[in-house]
């Protein structure tokens, strides 16, 4: 389960990605947008403060979610919806912006070229991936997954599934040959290993949670908190700096 407040601990780290992919493409105008995976709300803040004449609605799973997002944007559609199915029925749209959410799509491929669909002649298809596989962290989570085999079976089903950024490009050149693409390192400055840990709960460890008793996820975040202070070490003034690389995509039908 999603949980709204642990997401929006670090608000701004989530958002800064937002802003930068909208500043890409805010030259252009568009009239009518869909946020896939909108959360709640911070990316969907990011388009209305550019295009604020624009018909936008957002759409995501988590009903908890939705209710923030409904309090930050209340003039703003948000629609309940599971984008692993089709949400073809949504209409067309000139510009389909996603953020940090297709590597939660286990066919993502089907999403894009459902998306360049629906776009408009002319609309941008704009996402947003986290290159989580890349990181140390996505390495000190597996270490600790390994105590607890049975409850985290078949994790890989429910999980994040991140391509490569070449198999990106491959999904996105079959259906557009207008593309732009590029990676941002963002160094996120954390006083502690613990503010790292709460990070990480906000997404990359949902699914794990959900699965782990209350002890046993006390157990495995002890674990995953002792592999990032290995990882990750002290800077000189004690700050610990969190490197998070992202892969941007944009493709005009």
């Amino acid at each position: 389960m999603w949980n709204a407040t642990m997401y929006n601990c670090y608000g701004q780290e989530r958002m800064q990605p937002s802003i930068d992919l909208v500043n890409q493409i805010r030259e252009k105008n568009f009239e009518t947008i869909l946020d896939v995976g909108c959360g709640t709300g911070i990316s969907t803040a990011t388009i209305a403060a550019v295009w604020k004449n624009a018909d936008i609605t957002g759409v995501d799973f988590s009903s908890e979610m939705l209710v923030e997002a409904q309090k930050l944007l209340p003039e703003v559609s948000f629609i309940q919806r599971d984008c692993r199915e089709s949400i073809a029925d949504l209409g067309s749209f000139d510009l389909i912006f996603s953020n940090a959410f297709l590597q939660w799509l286990p066919q993502q491929d089907e999403f894009m070229q459902q998306s360049f669909a629906m776009l408009t002649k002319g609309g941008v298809f704009a996402v947003q991936i986290p290159l989580f596989n890349e990181m140390p962290a996505n390495q000190c989570i597996k270490e600790a997954e390994a105590l607890f085999p049975k409850q985290l079976v078949n994790l890989a089903a429910e999980n994040y599934l991140v391509h490569s950024s070449s198999e990106y490009y491959n999904m996105l050149a079959k259906l557009t040959g207008n593309i732009s693409m590029w990676v941002t390192e963002y160094y996120h400055e954390m006083a502690s290993h613990e503010q790292v840990l709460d990070f990480l709960k906000g997404a990359p460890l949902r699914v794990q949670l959900d699965r782990l008793d209350k002890q046993e996820q006390t157990q495995f975040l002890q674990e995953i908190s002792k592999n990032l202070r290995q990882a990750y070490p002290c800077q000189e003034n004690g700050q610990v700096l969190f490197p998070f690389r992202r892969l941007f995509l944009v493709g005009v039908k």
